[in-house]
């Protein structure tokens, strides 16, 4: 099998220490992000003011330490809600503790006997582990799983309900500021409409 050289200068740089390395703390952070617009609204009357960000630092005996974050919209939005990963990462921190961090399946499964599903809570940790992993290689995490495809992207913009005449005065707005998508997402149906600027 043919490795890319950049996996084989990995492999050297994270092999010496990444037999060594164990999980010796993790910390856990609430971090409010208000939005710029100061509201996203959807359906039923639901709204969110500020996304209410979970962001974990995991520490290492090495003093390597990996950084993640899940932010949820929120509890009525989708079934990701803060409060939520804030209590399955204390859940799940007590066994990811000695742990080989570098180790993701092993890492995957403790996380797995320890809390069934909550996706969304594991993958803080999971983000903290790949930042520990590309450190450890010298490496973006981006590399590490797969490499960078291009050099820039189409982001897009979320519209928050209001009256058509004001989304669409909100969709100008993001236009002039250089978004080329607009996603209108009806948790209600699952319907989501995209309309692409030209």
């Amino acid at each position: 099998m043919r490795v890319a050289p950049f996996l084989r200068t990995a492999r050297r740089s994270f092999t010496a220490q990444a037999e060594a390395v164990k999980i010796t703390k993790i910390s856990l952070y609430k971090v409010g992000l208000p939005l710029h617009e100061g509201s996203y609204k959807w359906s039923g009357g639901n709204q969110v003011v500020e996304f209410d960000a979970t962001v974990v630092k995991i520490s290492t005996n090495i003093g390597v330490e990996g950084v993640g974050e899940c932010t949820p919209l929120g509890p009525a939005y989708l079934p990701a809600y803060a409060e939520g990963v804030r209590t399955g990462i204390q859940v799940l921190a007590p066994t990811l503790l000695g742990e080989n961090p570098t180790r993701l399946n092993a890492i995957n499964q403790v996380m797995d006997n320890a809390l069934r599903g909550h996706p969304y809570v594991k993958s803080a940790l999971d983000m903290a582990c790949w930042d520990i992993m590309g450190k450890l290689c010298n490496m973006p995490v981006c590399e590490l799983l797969g490499g960078r495809f291009g050099e820039n992207y189409k982001l897009y913009r979320a519209i928050s309900q209001d009256t058509p005449q004001r989304m669409a005065e909100n969709v100008k707005s993001d236009v002039g500021q250089g978004y080329r998508c607009a996603l209108r997402y009806f948790p209600e149906n699952g319907l989501c409409l995209m309309g692409i600027a030209r």
